[in-house]
């Protein structure tokens, strides 16, 4: 090989590296996107079979700042709202304490974009399949939830939005 085929088939390399590089650290961010909701989810299971209760400082920690702010705001729409099964943020509605919930699969969901912004969470609700889709988002260095959308199709942060008239 040439000198000159040899420095062009190192710039070529270096070019290919130089390109992939950034993908290949977005895909390893990704990755720890699903595990953290991986993780937690686990630990909400665990925590809702042994009827563990999670403080509401440690609750609201979970969360993005902006739905953590609507969380936190006068709910003055909940007077309205029809009494019937109660929402679990994590699990959806009806899951009410000692209901068996599994975690059947924990994966990447793709947006209408191609992205990643979504994780997949795949319940077993008294044995009755159930989909959750988690949006996680960076805040600090550390991963939050900025919404959760239930097999209903409305969402955590749609339902505190209508509950507080924000």
């Amino acid at each position: 090989m040439r000198p000159r085929q040899l420095s062009t088939r190192r710039q070529a390399i270096w070019m290919l590296l130089a390109i992939t590089a950034p993908l290949c650290a977005a895909r390893a961010e990704d990755l720890d996107m699903v595990e953290f909701v991986r993780a937690l989810y686990a630990r909400q299971v665990a925590m809702h079979a042994s009827d563990e209760r999670m403080s509401e400082e440690a609750f609201h920690a979970l969360f993005s700042a902006e739905l953590r702010a609507l969380m936190e705001a006068p709910h003055p729409g909940l007077a309205r709202e029809p009494i019937g099964p109660i929402l679990n943020a994590f699990f959806g509605w009806g899951v009410l304490p000692h209901v068996p919930v599994t975690v059947a699969a924990v994966m990447p969901a793709f947006g209408g974009t191609g992205g990643l912004y979504l994780v997949r969470v795949d319940l077993l609700v008294r044995g009755e399949g159930r989909q959750i889709l988690v949006r996680p988002v960076r805040e600090k260095g550390l991963w939050k939830i900025a919404d959760i959308t239930y097999a209903s199709g409305e969402g955590l942060l749609a339902y505190y939005r209508r509950i507080t008239r924000r």
